[in-house]
Protein backbone atom coordinates (compact mmCIF):
# COMPACT_ATOMS: atom_id res chain seq x y z
CA UNK A 1 0.00 0.00 0.00
CA UNK A 2 1.28 3.43 -0.94
CA UNK A 3 1.63 6.05 1.35
CA UNK A 4 3.04 9.82 1.95
CA UNK A 5 6.17 9.27 4.66
CA UNK A 6 8.48 12.03 5.55
CA UNK A 7 11.63 12.29 4.47
CA UNK A 8 14.07 12.98 7.60
CA UNK A 9 14.86 16.00 6.67
CA UNK A 10 15.34 18.50 9.85
CA UNK A 11 17.45 16.13 11.33
CA UNK A 12 21.23 17.43 12.43
CA UNK A 13 24.30 17.35 10.42
CA UNK A 14 26.80 14.36 11.73
CA UNK A 15 30.10 13.78 10.46
CA UNK A 16 31.88 11.83 12.65
CA UNK A 17 30.94 8.30 11.03
CA UNK A 18 31.09 7.45 7.21
CA UNK A 19 27.90 8.77 5.55
CA UNK A 20 27.27 5.51 3.88
CA UNK A 21 26.28 3.92 7.53
CA UNK A 22 23.98 7.56 8.39
CA UNK A 23 19.88 6.38 8.43
CA UNK A 24 18.59 10.04 10.01
CA UNK A 25 21.00 12.59 10.30
CA UNK A 26 22.59 14.64 7.19
CA UNK A 27 25.87 13.92 5.89
CA UNK A 28 26.22 17.34 4.33
CA UNK A 29 24.85 21.00 4.67
CA UNK A 30 27.09 23.76 3.01
CA UNK A 31 26.33 27.28 3.38
CA UNK A 32 23.01 26.93 5.09
CA UNK A 33 21.91 26.11 8.59
CA UNK A 34 18.79 23.92 10.43
CA UNK A 35 16.96 26.41 11.86
CA UNK A 36 14.58 26.50 14.86
CA UNK A 37 11.80 25.79 13.57
CA UNK A 38 13.06 22.38 11.93
CA UNK A 39 13.53 23.97 8.40
CA UNK A 40 16.93 24.46 6.46
CA UNK A 41 17.96 28.25 5.79
CA UNK A 42 20.42 29.53 3.18
CA UNK A 43 22.79 31.62 5.02
CA UNK A 44 23.49 35.09 3.88
CA UNK A 45 26.02 35.70 1.66
CA UNK A 46 29.13 38.80 1.51
CA UNK A 47 28.66 41.82 0.26
CA UNK A 48 31.77 44.05 -0.51
CA UNK A 49 32.39 47.19 1.15
CA UNK A 50 35.99 48.36 1.13
CA UNK A 51 38.20 47.19 -0.80
CA UNK A 52 41.59 49.16 -1.11
CA UNK A 53 43.33 48.34 2.16
CA UNK A 54 45.80 45.86 0.78
CA UNK A 55 46.88 42.30 2.31
CA UNK A 56 45.82 39.36 2.25
CA UNK A 57 44.10 38.87 5.50
CA UNK A 58 42.06 41.73 7.60
CA UNK A 59 41.26 42.06 11.24
CA UNK A 60 38.20 44.49 12.02
CA UNK A 61 37.19 45.82 15.79
CA UNK A 62 34.27 47.63 15.99
CA UNK A 63 34.65 50.94 18.13
CA UNK A 64 32.32 54.15 18.04
CA UNK A 65 30.64 52.92 15.54
CA UNK A 66 33.84 52.90 12.85
CA UNK A 67 35.80 49.49 11.95
CA UNK A 68 39.11 49.32 13.19
CA UNK A 69 41.05 46.77 10.64
CA UNK A 70 44.51 45.97 10.90
CA UNK A 71 45.79 43.72 7.50
CA UNK A 72 48.03 41.24 7.85
CA UNK A 73 51.30 43.65 6.59
CA UNK A 74 50.56 45.40 10.17
CA UNK A 75 48.88 48.92 8.68
CA UNK A 76 45.86 50.14 10.53
CA UNK A 77 42.71 51.86 8.99
CA UNK A 78 39.82 53.40 10.65
CA UNK A 79 36.56 52.58 8.28
CA UNK A 80 33.38 54.33 8.40
CA UNK A 81 29.93 53.28 8.07
CA UNK A 82 29.70 55.41 4.91
CA UNK A 83 32.98 53.53 3.11
CA UNK A 84 35.34 56.15 3.97
CA UNK A 85 38.73 55.01 4.83
CA UNK A 86 41.50 56.77 6.88
CA UNK A 87 45.24 55.25 7.03
CA UNK A 88 45.81 55.95 11.05
CA UNK A 89 49.14 53.71 11.07
CA UNK A 90 51.95 55.59 12.65
CA UNK A 91 53.16 52.63 14.26
CA UNK A 92 52.49 48.86 12.31
CA UNK A 93 51.08 46.00 14.18
CA UNK A 94 54.05 43.65 14.48
CA UNK A 95 54.45 40.25 15.49
CA UNK A 96 53.04 38.91 12.68
CA UNK A 97 50.00 36.50 14.61
CA UNK A 98 46.21 37.40 14.30
CA UNK A 99 45.75 40.89 15.79
CA UNK A 100 44.01 40.59 19.46
CA UNK A 101 41.87 44.02 19.97
CA UNK A 102 40.42 45.98 22.66
CA UNK A 103 39.71 49.21 24.12
CA UNK A 104 39.95 51.13 27.46
CA UNK A 105 37.22 54.18 28.98
CA UNK A 106 39.48 56.64 27.96
CA UNK A 107 38.94 56.19 24.35
CA UNK A 108 42.15 54.18 23.03
CA UNK A 109 41.97 51.11 21.01
CA UNK A 110 44.58 48.89 21.83
CA UNK A 111 46.45 45.82 19.72
CA UNK A 112 48.64 43.24 19.94
CA UNK A 113 49.87 40.48 17.14
CA UNK A 114 53.14 39.34 19.39
CA UNK A 115 55.32 41.92 19.04
CA UNK A 116 54.80 45.41 21.03
CA UNK A 117 51.57 46.64 21.98
CA UNK A 118 50.13 49.26 19.74
CA UNK A 119 47.35 51.94 20.61
CA UNK A 120 45.47 53.89 18.50
CA UNK A 121 44.36 57.05 20.59
CA UNK A 122 44.10 60.42 18.57
CA UNK A 123 44.23 60.11 15.17
CA UNK A 124 47.52 57.88 14.35
CA UNK A 125 48.92 54.50 16.12
CA UNK A 126 51.57 54.62 18.71
CA UNK A 127 53.16 52.19 20.78
CA UNK A 128 51.35 51.91 24.06
CA UNK A 129 54.54 51.68 25.97
CA UNK A 130 58.07 50.40 25.94
CA UNK A 131 57.66 48.93 29.52
CA UNK A 132 55.16 47.27 28.72
CA UNK A 133 55.69 43.09 27.54
CA UNK A 134 55.41 41.92 23.72
CA UNK A 135 52.31 39.96 23.98
CA UNK A 136 49.60 38.21 21.65
CA UNK A 137 47.36 39.28 23.86
CA UNK A 138 45.93 42.23 25.73
CA UNK A 139 42.65 42.53 27.54
CA UNK A 140 40.65 45.89 29.27
CA UNK A 141 39.57 44.56 32.41
CA UNK A 142 37.77 47.54 35.22
CA UNK A 143 40.22 49.80 34.85
CA UNK A 144 43.05 47.84 33.97
CA UNK A 145 44.56 46.54 30.96
CA UNK A 146 46.40 43.23 30.97
CA UNK A 147 48.60 41.88 28.49
CA UNK A 148 50.15 38.01 29.03
CA UNK A 149 54.26 37.76 28.21
CA UNK A 150 54.91 35.58 25.19
CA UNK A 151 56.11 32.35 25.86
CA UNK A 152 55.57 32.29 29.49
CA UNK A 153 53.41 31.74 32.41
CA UNK A 154 53.81 35.52 33.14
CA UNK A 155 50.71 38.35 32.88
CA UNK A 156 51.53 41.71 33.41
CA UNK A 157 49.18 44.77 34.37
CA UNK A 158 49.10 48.80 34.00
CA UNK A 159 48.79 51.01 36.54
CA UNK A 160 44.92 51.36 37.30
CA UNK A 161 43.47 54.08 34.74
CA UNK A 162 47.16 55.00 33.44
CA UNK A 163 47.52 52.47 30.39
CA UNK A 164 50.99 53.39 29.44
CA UNK A 165 52.20 52.84 33.01
CA UNK A 166 53.23 49.17 33.26
CA UNK A 167 55.41 48.67 36.74
CA UNK A 168 57.89 45.54 36.44
CA UNK A 169 56.38 43.96 39.55
CA UNK A 170 53.10 44.45 38.83
CA UNK A 171 53.16 40.66 37.54
CA UNK A 172 51.38 37.26 38.07
CA UNK A 173 51.97 33.38 37.17
CA UNK A 174 49.48 31.61 36.11
CA UNK A 175 51.33 28.42 37.73
CA UNK A 176 48.53 25.81 38.33
CA UNK A 177 50.64 23.86 35.94
CA UNK A 178 53.80 24.76 34.75
CA UNK A 179 53.35 25.82 30.57
CA UNK A 180 53.40 29.20 28.87
CA UNK A 181 50.09 30.78 28.53
CA UNK A 182 48.93 30.96 25.02
CA UNK A 183 45.48 32.67 24.90
CA UNK A 184 43.82 35.24 27.86
CA UNK A 185 40.07 36.60 27.56
CA UNK A 186 37.70 38.43 29.04
CA UNK A 187 34.32 37.70 29.91
CA UNK A 188 31.10 39.47 30.22
CA UNK A 189 31.32 39.25 33.87
CA UNK A 190 35.01 41.08 34.18
CA UNK A 191 36.55 37.03 34.97
CA UNK A 192 39.78 36.94 33.59
CA UNK A 193 40.52 33.38 31.26
CA UNK A 194 44.11 32.50 31.16
CA UNK A 195 44.27 29.88 28.77
CA UNK A 196 47.32 27.30 28.83
CA UNK A 197 47.87 23.77 26.32
CA UNK A 198 46.89 21.69 29.48
CA UNK A 199 44.60 24.40 31.72
CA UNK A 200 42.36 27.35 31.97
CA UNK A 201 42.77 29.40 35.46
CA UNK A 202 39.87 31.91 35.84
CA UNK A 203 41.02 35.64 37.58
CA UNK A 204 39.24 38.17 38.89
CA UNK A 205 39.66 41.09 40.31
CA UNK A 206 40.10 42.01 44.46
CA UNK A 207 37.20 44.14 45.92
CA UNK A 208 40.68 45.40 48.27
CA UNK A 209 44.07 44.41 49.09
CA UNK A 210 47.48 44.87 47.83
CA UNK A 211 47.46 43.15 44.91
CA UNK A 212 44.72 43.17 42.19
CA UNK A 213 44.07 39.80 40.86
CA UNK A 214 42.99 36.56 42.83
CA UNK A 215 43.20 33.06 40.88
CA UNK A 216 39.58 31.49 41.72
CA UNK A 217 39.62 28.17 40.14
CA UNK A 218 41.19 25.81 37.32
CA UNK A 219 40.49 23.64 34.86
CA UNK A 220 42.18 19.43 34.11
CA UNK A 221 41.77 20.67 30.52
CA UNK A 222 43.29 23.86 28.26
CA UNK A 223 43.21 25.54 24.83
CA UNK A 224 45.78 23.93 22.44
CA UNK A 225 45.00 26.52 19.76
CA UNK A 226 45.16 30.07 21.27
CA UNK A 227 42.70 32.40 19.43
CA UNK A 228 39.65 29.45 19.54
CA UNK A 229 39.28 30.98 22.95
CA UNK A 230 36.42 32.79 23.19
CA UNK A 231 34.45 34.09 26.04
CA UNK A 232 30.38 35.22 26.13
CA UNK A 233 27.38 34.99 27.96
CA UNK A 234 26.78 31.21 28.03
CA UNK A 235 30.75 30.52 28.91
CA UNK A 236 33.67 30.45 28.01
CA UNK A 237 34.83 28.14 24.46
CA UNK A 238 38.12 26.87 22.88
CA UNK A 239 39.95 23.74 21.16
CA UNK A 240 41.67 21.47 23.67
CA UNK A 241 44.54 18.94 23.02
CA UNK A 242 42.27 16.24 22.15
CA UNK A 243 41.33 18.56 18.96
CA UNK A 244 37.16 18.76 21.04
CA UNK A 245 35.71 22.40 20.57
CA UNK A 246 34.73 22.64 24.36
CA UNK A 247 32.66 25.00 26.95
CA UNK A 248 34.41 25.74 30.15
CA UNK A 249 32.01 27.18 32.54
CA UNK A 250 32.91 26.71 36.69
CA UNK A 251 34.97 24.15 36.34
CA UNK A 252 33.41 21.94 34.30
CA UNK A 253 33.86 21.62 30.62
CA UNK A 254 31.56 20.19 28.22
CA UNK A 255 32.17 18.86 24.42
CA UNK A 256 30.26 21.00 21.76
CA UNK A 257 31.73 19.24 18.66
CA UNK A 258 30.72 15.26 18.87
CA UNK A 259 28.68 15.40 16.12
CA UNK A 260 31.82 16.29 14.06
CA UNK A 261 34.76 15.42 15.97
CA UNK A 262 35.62 12.97 12.74
CA UNK A 263 36.28 16.61 10.84
CA UNK A 264 38.19 18.04 14.00
CA UNK A 265 40.51 14.89 13.95
CA UNK A 266 41.16 14.93 10.20
CA UNK A 267 42.16 18.76 10.30
CA UNK A 268 45.75 18.68 9.06
CA UNK A 269 46.73 22.57 9.78
CA UNK A 270 45.78 24.19 12.88
CA UNK A 271 47.93 27.02 12.37
CA UNK A 272 45.85 30.78 12.33
CA UNK A 273 42.78 28.85 13.37
CA UNK A 274 40.00 31.27 14.65
CA UNK A 275 36.39 31.77 16.87
CA UNK A 276 33.68 33.92 16.74
CA UNK A 277 30.47 34.60 18.00
CA UNK A 278 28.11 35.47 14.95
CA UNK A 279 24.17 36.45 14.82
CA UNK A 280 22.38 36.15 11.85
CA UNK A 281 19.08 36.42 11.35
CA UNK A 282 18.19 36.26 14.89
CA UNK A 283 19.88 33.15 15.52
CA UNK A 284 23.46 32.45 17.19
CA UNK A 285 26.61 30.70 16.23
CA UNK A 286 30.05 30.29 16.58
CA UNK A 287 32.42 30.32 13.61
CA UNK A 288 34.97 28.02 13.65
CA UNK A 289 38.03 28.22 11.38
CA UNK A 290 40.70 26.39 10.38
CA UNK A 291 41.64 28.46 7.15
CA UNK A 292 45.01 26.35 6.09
CA UNK A 293 43.47 23.30 6.69
CA UNK A 294 42.75 20.46 3.55
CA UNK A 295 39.09 20.58 3.80
CA UNK A 296 37.07 17.23 2.33
CA UNK A 297 37.12 18.73 -1.52
CA UNK A 298 40.96 18.56 -1.55
CA UNK A 299 41.26 22.69 -1.44
CA UNK A 300 42.00 24.78 1.50
CA UNK A 301 39.91 26.02 4.22
CA UNK A 302 37.46 24.42 6.51
CA UNK A 303 34.90 26.81 8.19
CA UNK A 304 32.09 25.48 11.16
CA UNK A 305 29.42 26.93 11.92
CA UNK A 306 27.42 25.98 15.21
CA UNK A 307 24.10 26.85 16.56
CA UNK A 308 24.99 27.51 20.01
CA UNK A 309 21.50 26.27 21.53
CA UNK A 310 20.90 23.41 19.97
CA UNK A 311 24.81 22.18 19.01
CA UNK A 312 23.76 21.79 15.57
CA UNK A 313 26.62 22.37 12.82
CA UNK A 314 27.51 22.93 9.29
CA UNK A 315 29.67 23.65 6.66
CA UNK A 316 30.79 27.03 4.87
CA UNK A 317 32.23 27.34 1.30
CA UNK A 318 33.01 29.92 -1.32
CA UNK A 319 33.48 29.19 -4.70
CA UNK A 320 36.08 29.10 -7.39
CA UNK A 321 34.18 29.94 -10.75
CA UNK A 322 37.51 29.25 -12.96
CA UNK A 323 38.24 25.75 -10.96
CA UNK A 324 34.33 24.84 -10.39
CA UNK A 325 34.79 23.50 -7.37
CA UNK A 326 34.57 24.73 -3.43
CA UNK A 327 37.00 26.45 -1.58
CA UNK A 328 37.74 28.48 1.58
CA UNK A 329 35.22 30.94 2.93
CA UNK A 330 37.27 34.30 3.28
CA UNK A 331 36.83 35.89 6.09
CA UNK A 332 39.79 36.36 8.84
CA UNK A 333 37.39 37.83 11.10
CA UNK A 334 34.03 39.31 11.87
CA UNK A 335 32.61 42.59 13.98
CA UNK A 336 29.54 44.27 14.93
CA UNK A 337 28.08 47.54 14.13
CA UNK A 338 24.12 47.84 15.40
CA UNK A 339 22.23 45.08 13.32
CA UNK A 340 25.08 45.15 10.77
CA UNK A 341 28.26 42.19 11.05
CA UNK A 342 31.40 43.43 8.78
CA UNK A 343 33.89 40.61 7.71
CA UNK A 344 37.50 41.16 7.59
CA UNK A 345 38.23 39.86 3.88
CA UNK A 346 41.67 39.75 1.45
CA UNK A 347 42.29 42.92 1.19
CA UNK A 348 39.16 44.75 2.91
CA UNK A 349 36.02 45.00 4.58
CA UNK A 350 32.85 43.22 3.64
CA UNK A 351 29.46 42.65 4.93
CA UNK A 352 26.76 40.18 5.83
CA UNK A 353 23.59 41.15 3.71
CA UNK A 354 20.72 38.96 4.32
CA UNK A 355 19.32 39.29 0.40
CA UNK A 356 22.59 38.35 -1.03
CA UNK A 357 23.55 34.67 -1.59
CA UNK A 358 26.65 35.28 -3.56
CA UNK A 359 30.51 35.80 -1.85
CA UNK A 360 32.17 38.91 -2.76
CA UNK A 361 30.00 38.05 -6.08
CA UNK A 362 31.33 34.62 -6.75
CA UNK A 363 29.30 31.59 -6.44
CA UNK A 364 27.88 30.80 -3.39
CA UNK A 365 26.33 26.84 -3.52
CA UNK A 366 23.61 25.91 -0.59
CA UNK A 367 23.62 21.99 -0.76
CA UNK A 368 22.11 19.46 1.53
CA UNK A 369 23.14 15.75 1.37
CA UNK A 370 20.92 13.27 3.08
CA UNK A 371 22.26 9.76 4.94
CA UNK A 372 20.96 6.61 3.67
CA UNK A 373 17.34 6.04 4.31
CA UNK A 374 16.34 2.50 4.40
CA UNK A 375 13.42 2.67 6.46
CA UNK A 376 10.79 1.63 4.32
CA UNK A 377 12.35 -1.37 3.08
CA UNK A 378 12.39 -2.66 -0.59
CA UNK A 379 10.15 0.35 -1.81
CA UNK A 380 9.13 2.33 -4.48
CA UNK A 381 9.28 6.37 -4.50
CA UNK A 382 6.09 7.64 -7.37
CA UNK A 383 6.42 10.90 -6.49
CA UNK A 384 8.73 13.58 -4.12
CA UNK A 385 6.86 16.94 -2.88
CA UNK A 386 9.44 19.53 -1.21
CA UNK A 387 7.67 22.20 0.94
CA UNK A 388 9.36 25.52 0.79
CA UNK A 389 9.69 29.10 0.99
CA UNK A 390 10.86 30.25 -2.74
CA UNK A 391 12.47 33.13 -3.05
CA UNK A 392 11.48 36.58 -2.60
CA UNK A 393 12.97 40.05 -2.66
CA UNK A 394 13.50 42.65 0.05
CA UNK A 395 10.52 44.59 -1.56
CA UNK A 396 8.48 41.41 -1.64
CA UNK A 397 8.59 40.99 -5.55
CA UNK A 398 9.78 37.63 -7.26
CA UNK A 399 13.63 36.89 -7.47
CA UNK A 400 14.94 36.40 -10.89
CA UNK A 401 14.45 33.21 -12.60
CA UNK A 402 16.15 30.45 -10.76
CA UNK A 403 16.39 26.72 -10.13
CA UNK A 404 16.41 24.07 -7.35
CA UNK A 405 18.34 21.06 -8.24
CA UNK A 406 17.92 17.53 -6.78
CA UNK A 407 19.72 13.84 -7.28
CA UNK A 408 19.24 10.74 -5.91
CA UNK A 409 21.79 7.84 -4.95
CA UNK A 410 19.77 4.73 -4.90
CA UNK A 411 21.41 1.62 -3.18
CA UNK A 412 24.65 3.42 -2.81
CA UNK A 413 25.16 2.83 -6.64
CA UNK A 414 26.61 6.48 -7.24
CA UNK A 415 24.34 9.80 -7.69
CA UNK A 416 22.39 10.03 -10.90
CA UNK A 417 21.58 12.81 -12.61
CA UNK A 418 20.80 16.33 -11.13
CA UNK A 419 16.78 16.99 -11.52
CA UNK A 420 15.77 20.74 -12.18
CA UNK A 421 13.16 23.32 -10.84
CA UNK A 422 12.33 26.69 -11.11
CA UNK A 423 12.68 28.42 -8.38
CA UNK A 424 11.52 32.02 -7.13
CA UNK A 425 10.34 32.68 -11.08
CA UNK A 426 7.61 35.55 -11.35
CA UNK A 427 4.28 34.89 -10.57
CA UNK A 428 4.91 31.59 -8.22
CA UNK A 429 3.57 31.49 -5.00
CA UNK A 430 2.59 27.84 -4.27
CA UNK A 431 4.98 26.63 -1.32
CA UNK A 432 5.25 22.54 -2.64
CA UNK A 433 7.38 21.31 -5.99
CA UNK A 434 6.60 18.44 -7.16
CA UNK A 435 9.20 16.29 -8.72
CA UNK A 436 7.65 12.64 -9.74
CA UNK A 437 8.67 9.35 -9.39
CA UNK A 438 12.21 8.48 -8.01
CA UNK A 439 12.67 4.33 -8.80
CA UNK A 440 13.09 1.64 -6.49
CA UNK A 441 15.95 1.01 -4.37
CA UNK A 442 16.48 -0.61 -0.67
CA UNK A 443 18.12 2.70 0.24
CA UNK A 444 17.83 6.32 -0.55
CA UNK A 445 19.57 9.36 -0.28
CA UNK A 446 19.33 13.12 -1.84
CA UNK A 447 21.15 15.95 -2.04
CA UNK A 448 19.16 19.03 -3.01
CA UNK A 449 21.27 22.12 -4.54
CA UNK A 450 20.66 26.12 -5.25
CA UNK A 451 23.41 27.73 -6.63
CA UNK A 452 21.39 30.99 -8.06
CA UNK A 453 21.55 34.05 -5.82
CA UNK A 454 18.34 33.77 -4.07
CA UNK A 455 17.07 33.19 -0.61
CA UNK A 456 15.08 29.56 0.05
CA UNK A 457 13.84 28.17 2.92
CA UNK A 458 13.40 24.60 3.11
CA UNK A 459 10.90 23.57 4.98
CA UNK A 460 9.82 19.91 4.89
CA UNK A 461 9.96 16.54 2.11
CA UNK A 462 7.64 13.99 1.54
CA UNK A 463 7.93 10.91 -0.36
CA UNK A 464 5.11 9.25 -2.22
CA UNK A 465 6.61 5.38 -0.96
CA UNK A 466 5.19 2.12 -2.55
CA UNK A 467 6.80 -0.80 -0.05
CA UNK A 468 7.65 -3.62 -2.40
CA UNK A 469 7.04 -7.16 -1.72
CA UNK A 470 9.28 -10.03 -3.12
Amino acid sequence: MAEWADFPWNERLYTNSDETILTKALAAVENGYLNPAGGHSRYPGLLPFVTSLGGSKTYVYAYNDDIIAVTDQGRVFRVGQDGSVQDVTGVSVAGGNRVIFDSTDDGRVVMAAGGQIVQLIGNKTTVLSTSAPQSTHIQYIQGYLVAIEAYSGRFYYSDPGAYTTWNPLSVFTADAKPEPLVALATTPYNELMLAAPKHVEQWELLANGNQPFTRRWTTGQGVKYPYTLIADWTGTYGVNDRLEFVKFYGQISQEQSADVSLTLQGVDDWSEAWTAEISVKGQKHFLLVMPNATNSYGTMGITLLMDYVNRKWSFLFGWDAVQAQRVAFPIWSVCRIGSKIFAGVPGGVAVFDNATYTVLGGGYPFLIRSGHVGKWGPSRIDEVRLRLKRGLQADGSAAPAATIGMRWNLDNRGFDQWQYEDLGTAGEREMTIRWGGQGVADTWQVEIAVTDDVPVELVSMQCFVERMRW
